[in-house]
């Protein structure tokens, strides 16, 4: 695995990937091979990515920031309208 630079943000993804083997079975019925986790960053305008591992806790810990749990993407209640007073 290269080394995750210090000074960068680094983003963690979950990727599948294909094999490209005619024959795959997981390729060619399903999404591919994975989950795998990857870092991404960039040098420069050069977008960089490397291998993780198939759990995020491959990486150096002081790399990898904690997972942070799933938010809720849409309000539970409508916003308040505010036009009124």
């Amino acid at each position: 695995m290269a080394q995750l630079p210090k000074d960068k943000h680094i983003t963690y993804q979950l990727q599948y990937r294909k094999c490209g083997k005619p024959n795959c079975s997981t390729c060619r019925t399903g999404r591919g091979h994975g989950p795998y986790w990857y870092a991404y960053w960039y040098e420069g305008t050069r977008l960089r990515s490397t291998y993780i591992g198939k759990t995020r806790a491959q990486a150096n810990v002081s790399d990898a920031p904690p997972a942070a749990p799933l938010q809720a993407r849409h309000e539970t209640s409508p916003p308040e309208d505010r036009s009124k007073n």
